[in-house]
């Protein structure tokens, strides 16, 4: 029975189906003219960086390692603005869910403050690479970090809820393998960083 199910899974490119998502208006309204142009041009980033051949064959290692196949296409959603705080856990952000009944992945930004963004942080993702001060690159380094772990995480997810795992043992070991197949990314995200930038 297993084998026949097989037939009818295919292997899966997320890269290929990413998109960035349509914010509501009643969203929009909330940001100025200078915050949405920012979390445009991030979301703009994430998507070239998610498309970037050298992150692109890291999700495919994942994929091939851990012999993931879906039964539908999975639409990968980045979204605009930053995910709303949990009422009890204000300290907590969500920076991606996956969801399976929808077959859909949802990659969120990071929260940064307003004032910097209105102020100096309009040209992140503007300016070359080279003109960066090191707390924008470091910034850039950071909001990488985060778009393709959290890319990794929600992939292994789609994994283990095929599985009808338990929700507090599914996190621990998604959190588990997201960090082995994160290691030494400091080396590896220095290139695609560069490329998602525009050329200056």
């Amino acid at each position: 029975m297993d084998s026949e199910m097989e037939l009818y899974r295919t292997p899966w490119a997320p890269e290929i189906d990413v998109r960035i998502a349509n914010p509501p208006p009643t969203l929009l309204e909330k940001y100025t003219v200078k915050e949405k142009a920012f979390f445009y041009d991030y979301a703009n980033f994430v998507v070239r960086l998610i498309r970037n051949e050298n992150v692109a064959n890291r999700i495919h290692r994942v994929i091939s390692t851990e012999r993931i196949l879906v039964e539908r296409p999975v639409d990968t959603r980045v979204m605009v603005f930053p995910a709303r705080t949990f009422r009890e856990r204000q300290h907590r952000v969500l920076h991606g869910s996956y969801s399976q009944s929808t077959s859909q992945i949802s990659l969120y930004p990071l929260r940064i403050p307003r004032e910097w963004i209105r102020g100096e942080g309009l040209d992140l993702f503007r300016a070359g690479f080279e003109s960066l001060s090191r707390r924008k690159l470091s910034l850039l380094y950071e909001i990488s970090q985060s778009a393709v772990s959290t890319m990794i995480h929600e992939i292994l997810h789609v994994k283990f809820q095929q599985r009808s795992m338990n929700r507090y043992g599914e996190e621990s070991l998604v959190r588990k393998l997201e960090g082995q197949f994160m290691r030494g990314w400091e080396d590896w995200i220095l290139i695609p960083v560069q490329q998602a930038l525009p050329t200056v």
